[in-house]
């Protein structure tokens, strides 16, 4: 795993964040769960780690919402402590995993990006990150807007002001593949620079924004519905052309149908991403084992903690690695394995993602070096590093 500091920045958030926080990685105290083999019916010993701490959005996003509810039943069922360390930004959520301050994350596309060191990933020297996903939920998220507004379509959003979150390139990137569906560009909007991805439902009533680019799950979007009303702009999987649109900047973003969310009184079309529970490759095998084991255990008891939870069900969650973007880890699919989830086909789409980062991280270091004896600017290196990926790691190939 490439882990470089080259920014200053870096090690004063590490400080200020994580002074006197202990690594849960060096403990060597385990507690025991009983699990089954669903193959052969045997009773096998599984390790769940005494702690676990985990990097979640902030509080008013739906995926702390749902991260807490997981948590709250691992800590009842088995004794182990989860420690929360929340963040509205990518490079905040990943940074715990970066310093190993914490074991998984519940992250966006961040994932993504510091696997292919885009970005900010790529502003902060890392290089490409071996990342691993461990369970795959497909999480909705849209454009809203008042029930009052003019703005009927996403078309209609030209010249209207759209919210840029600092620090959060995977929200920013949902709104420019959205705006795309629309045929339009972020040039083609007024962006508006806030960074409270949670706060925009209060932004959208108080009239500081004219749309929200959001998860209509997000607490927030629930208390703006009930003091003013919000809708949701549509992205109609029949729109072909627009769909290509979206899918021609990131194809791993789909259709998604949903009912149950802020401000919905029946069935809205918007869009679907895998919002992953994801991890390092060098997390321990069988701490990861143990998790999603009990992902699937305890289903039964945290589904009905919000409205999307039916999306952690077994049979609803992407499993395909081409379709996540980045390859399972080693445990996650010793469990898939054992249970009849995993296909060779999955394998074959998981070894070419793990042989992705190798090659990934071959062509950063002929980069840097390429970027240093041509005494390249930081921002000549990232265009060069862009190029140069393409050219020695095409994305075909992965």
């Amino acid at each position: 795993m490439i882990k470089h500091c080259k920014s200053l920045i870096v090690l004063l958030i590490a400080g200020m964040i994580f002074t006197g926080c202990s690594n849960p990685r060096a403990s060597s105290e385990n507690l025991t769960v009983d699990g089954g083999n669903e193959n052969n019916g045997e009773k096998e010993e599984v390790q769940m780690p005494e702690d676990i701490v985990w990097s979640v959005y902030g509080i008013n996003a739906a995926g702390y919402a749902e991260a807490s509810a997981i948590a709250n039943e691992m800590t009842e069922e088995y004794g182990t402590q989860i420690r929360m360390l929340p963040s509205s930004s990518g490079v905040g959520r990943m940074m715990p995993l970066y310093l190993d301050k914490a074991d998984i994350g519940k992250l966006g596309d961040e994932a993504k990006f510091a696997f292919e060191a885009d970005k900010e990933f790529f502003d902060l020297g890392w290089g490409p990150q071996d990342m691993r996903a461990i369970w795959a939920p497909v999480s909705p998220f849209g454009l809203a807007v008042r029930e009052d507004s003019n703005i009927e379509s996403i078309e209609d959003l030209e010249g209207k002001r759209v919210p840029m979150i600092s620090g959060n390139s995977s929200i920013n990137l949902k709104t420019e593949i959205m705006l795309a569906y629309g045929g339009l560009t972020p040039e083609d909007v007024d962006l508006v620079d806030t960074n409270d991805y949670g706060g925009q439902g209060n932004a959208l009533i108080q009239g500081e924004l004219d749309v929200a680019s959001i998860n209509p799950l997000s607490g927030g979007m629930y208390e703006a519905d009930s003091l003013e009303g919000i809708r949701w702009l549509q992205m109609p999987a029949e729109n072909e052309e627009a769909w290509d649109n979206v899918q021609d900047i990131a194809s791993w973003y789909a259709p998604r149908k949903i009912d149950e969310g802020a401000g919905m009184t029946e069935t809205n079309e918007i869009m679907g991403h895998g919002y992953l529970i994801a991890s390092y490759a060098d997390t321990d095998e069988e701490d990861m084992y143990a998790f999603t084991k009990a992902m699937v255990e305890q289903y039964e008891n945290y589904k009905n903690a919000t409205s999307n939870m039916w999306t952690y069900h077994p049979n609803e969650i992407k499993i395909s690695p081409a379709e996540v973007g980045i390859p399972f880890h080693k445990g996650t699919v010793r469990y898939f394995k054992e249970n009849d989830m995993w296909s060779e086909q999955q394998q074959k789409e998981n070894d070419a993602l793990i042989e992705r980062q190798q090659d990934l991280q071959e062509a950063w270091k002929v980069v840097e070096k390429e970027a240093k004896e041509m005494n390249l600017s930081n921002e000549e290196h990232e265009e060069h590093w862009i190029k140069r990926k393409e050219e020695l790691v095409p994305e075909e190939n992965s």
